[in-house]
């Protein structure tokens, strides 16, 4: 469904972006995770693409690993 891991990773900020964090500004991966499994991607593609994202310091990973958040880098993506 993705042909590169940067769609994939494209379609995951994308995602993030549309979903309304909670009051910390957190973002839950269940929701995430379960759009883009929706939009036709695997498990393996999810993964790989939070942590591409993870990488170029577009986001955030929560210790819990129950939420992200955008960096400023990544808000500013969708400014």
């Amino acid at each position: 469904p993705f042909p590169t891991p940067e769609a994939a990773e494209r379609k995951l900020l994308e995602l993030a972006n549309a979903i309304e964090p909670d009051h910390a500004g957190r973002l839950s991966v269940a929701i995430i995770n379960r759009q883009f499994r929706e939009a036709s991607g695997s498990y393996e593609q999810y993964g790989a693409a939070v942590k591409a994202a993870f990488v170029h310091g577009w986001i955030t990973l929560h210790p819990s690993g129950a939420y992200l958040s955008f960096t400023q880098a990544g808000a500013e993506r969708f400014a």
